[in-house]
């Protein structure tokens, strides 16, 4: 069946909103009418009755090749690019020249019908999107109803998806824009016309799409072009710089520096930290001085939303932790620090401080996977990233795929690095060389999946 690159593209609940008219008018043409549509899907597999069925198209899929299937299964309009391909299937059909943009369109509809002086906050960045999603949710959450971004519904697809499941009651809207080629940034800034923007940080990721660091800071920040309030970390003040000159007004936020800074913060030896600010102490679950920087970031958007410290405080300190993102876990005697949803040479980095410190007095090993789409970059930040983990203390370095070339380009011989093409060849050479009670960082791209070592070392835990 087509759908869209999206897991399970159209099963976001969706409030009942749309009609032929809304729909007409959000596309600027078509049909018209008072007839209700229950959603806007994008997949055939979700189709339900009274669907509006938007007929996407991908590198692998047609969804043209399936109108009469989400007819059957109770579409009862389309959106297509060609309608001779809707011909004689019994329901309206709006005819675009581009479906992906129209699902934009109509998202962006949705987004200011919804409006009416409700705020939506938009996350760009390289590293720390999804946390610092979940820290503003959880923070703007202590006094406000608030609708956010789930999974990785962050994309042209995702991002509408989300927008048309904005609940009636929901007060804020907190959503993510992600990239991996120019233009992508700036078009999502389009459909969401955030009121706020969070710019988390800058670092080399997507360089195929986006060329070099330099690209990769243009493509984030065009998110915050014309935008009333952008949010910048006082860490990177080079993304402040660049923001300035787009946005309507500019508030920086960080540790030590910034428009907006805690009186005290700290970190515990498990690296979960705290801040300070106006007198009340905020707890982190969230680990990683990354994270306390993320805080301030969704701190200053709670203030600029008029949420207290007080209630962002209580708020944060029971959010859970987005799986596979620095998500500790005990397995016997052994920690696994799981953040292996996906790396880039910034993620990476502050991946093995925290290594670093929480594993302190213990064995500490650095599994690294391959980071994606890097390009003609790939080998060069490959091997900063190998000896910045041999720099760090770790007494074990484990490099899977790209990794393992780095390492031996960087270290050969080292007694410290093990190393395998997949997972489970570099599990091979290295479970023999464990302490009973390791503290194991997995942390590699996406494609990699180095959270398949984790029933390994589960199952070896137990047996020791």
């Amino acid at each position: 069946m087509a759908g869209a690159d999206t897991p399970q593209a159209s099963a976001l609940a969706q409030p009942q909103f749309w009609t032929l008219d809304r729909v007409a008018s959000a596309l600027g043409s078509g049909p018209r009418g008072a007839t209700a549509l229950t959603r806007i899907a994008t997949d055939t597999r979700h189709v339900a009755r009274g669907d509006c069925f938007v007929a996407l198209k991908g590198e692998s899929f047609d969804a043209h090749d399936f109108l009469a299937t989400a007819v059957e299964q109770g579409a009862a309009a389309l959106v297509v690019s060609d309608a001779r391909r809707a011909a004689n299937l019994g329901v309206p059909v709006y005819e675009v020249p581009d479906t992906l943009a129209a699902l934009g369109l109509l998202a962006r509809y949705r987004r200011r019908a919804w409006g009416g002086g409700r705020l939506v906050v938009g996350v760009v960045g390289t590293n720390g999107k999804t946390s610092t999603k979940e820290l503003l949710k959880a923070a703007l959450g202590g006094a406000l109803q608030v609708h956010a971004t789930t999974g990785n519904y962050n994309n042209l697809v995702g991002v509408p998806l989300t927008l048309f499941a904005l609940p009636d009651d929901a007060d804020v809207a907190v959503i993510e824009m992600g990239t991996n080629q120019p233009g992508e940034v700036a078009t999502l800034r389009a459909i969401v016309e955030p009121d706020v923007v969070v710019v988390t940080s800058i670092a080399e990721e997507h360089l195929e799409g986006l060329g070099d660091l330099a690209g990769v800071l243009r493509e984030e920040v065009s998110g915050c072009a014309g935008v009333p309030l952008v949010i910048v970390p006082a860490s990177q003040p080079e993304i402040g710089e660049a923001a300035v000159p787009l946005a309507q007004r500019t508030v920086s936020a960080g540790l030590d520096d910034g428009d907006l800074r805690p009186t005290a913060w700290g970190t515990e030896p498990d690296g979960q930290g705290w801040v300070e600010l106006e007198g009340v102490r905020v707890t982190i679950p969230l680990r990683g001085v990354h994270n306390l920087r993320n805080a301030m970031l969704a701190l200053a958007v709670a203030r600029e939303c008029g949420v207290s410290v007080e209630a962002a405080a209580r708020s944060l300190a029971s959010m859970p932790s987005p799986p596979m993102r620095v998500h500790f876990e005990s397995h016997g005697n052994v920690t696994i620090i799981n953040d292996a949803y996906n790396s880039n040479p910034g993620s990476a980095r502050v991946a093995l401080e925290l290594l670093e410190h929480a594993g302190a007095g213990r064995q500490r090993v650095a599994v690294l996977g391959t980071m994606l789409e890097l390009g003609t970059h790939a080998d060069r930040l490959h091997d900063e990233v190998a000896r910045a983990a041999l720099a760090g203390g770790s007494e074990l370095v484990v490099g899977v795929g790209a990794f393992a070339d780095a390492l031996s380009r960087v270290a050969p011989g080292d007694p410290r690095v093990a190393s395998g093409e997949t997972p489970e060849a570099a599990w091979d050479a290295t479970r023999s060389r464990l302490a009973p009670d390791a503290v194991i960082l997995l942390k590699g791209s996406r494609g990699v999946r180095l959270e398949r070592l984790v029933p390994m070392i589960s199952e070896w835990a137990a047996s020791r």
